[in-house]
């Protein structure tokens, strides 16, 4: 590989790389690196699922791609940028291509289903009769139509990660990244989740998930990039898997 993405030669490739890492390595303080020396490509449309113990690097591959920690050595490119040049007033710009999913939902108490998924979009500065059109627009995707007024506290674990989803997804992001997204949910509605998530990757979205539940992997057979101990130990295409438009 050569020391530096061409960013041109990308821009011109409908087929190029959307998320790089090249020869990356991160550590914290002192001590053992999060993750050592990664080469990593992910082309527009994959669906990836990253794998592997607690402390093996997951989630500070994904603080990466957000551009909420930096290397310690090496670059990353996400959406054709290099996330060294971005400054630190890009950050949020660039982020609004990027869809996050947690664990643990992230939700907004004391609002109610719309005012969580509006709130994605205002703080962007969307015009109101903007939000009014898509936010309903993604509820009525996710099945949540019926939900717009009840408040978090009301809803299933399953549908609360729906309206995360809802509100990751409304400004239309190139790439979905889901940190454990099935971790608080029961065997059916992790299925559930699991699906959207297919859906959504299958309308082109580049649909990246961290899980340590290895049954939805096996049964999903997409891309499994497994780390161990912040190294990359494989890297495999359990199923075939179509580029998005």
């Amino acid at each position: 590989m050569a020391s530096s993405y061409d960013l041109k030669k990308a821009l011109k490739d409908i087929e190029a790389p959307v998320i790089i890492f090249e020869n990356v390595s991160k550590s914290y303080q002192k001590g053992t690196p999060a993750i050592s020396n990664i080469n990593l490509q992910i082309r527009k449309g994959e669906f990836v699922f990253i794998v592997g113990s607690s402390g093996s690097g997951k989630s500070t591959m994904i603080k990466l791609m957000l551009k909420e920690i930096e290397p310690t050595s090496g670059k990353v490119f996400v959406n054709y940028k290099d996330l060294s040049r971005l400054r630190n007033g890009q950050v949020a710009k660039y982020r609004r291509n990027i869809g996050v999913v947690f664990q643990n939902f992230r939700l907004l108490k004391d609002r109610n289903v719309f005012e969580n998924v509006a709130f994605a979009q205002r703080v962007i500065g969307m015009p109101t009769s903007s939000i009014r059109r898509q936010v309903p627009a993604i509820l009525s995707v996710m099945g949540l139509s019926e939900k717009h007024e009840s408040l978090p506290s009301e809803l299933s674990g399953g549908e609360q990660q729906r309206v995360a989803l809802a509100r990751a997804l409304v400004n239309k992001p190139v790439i979905l990244l889901a940190d454990e997204p099935t971790g608080n949910l029961d065997p059916k509605n992790s299925w559930d989740i699991m699906q959207l998530l297919d859906e959504i990757n299958k309308k082109g979205t580049t649909v990246i998930v961290v899980t340590h539940n290895q049954e939805i992997v096996n049964m999903m057979q997409k891309r499994v990039i497994t780390m161990n101990n912040g190294i990359l130990i494989s890297d495999e295409q359990k199923g075939g898997y179509t580029h998005g438009t």
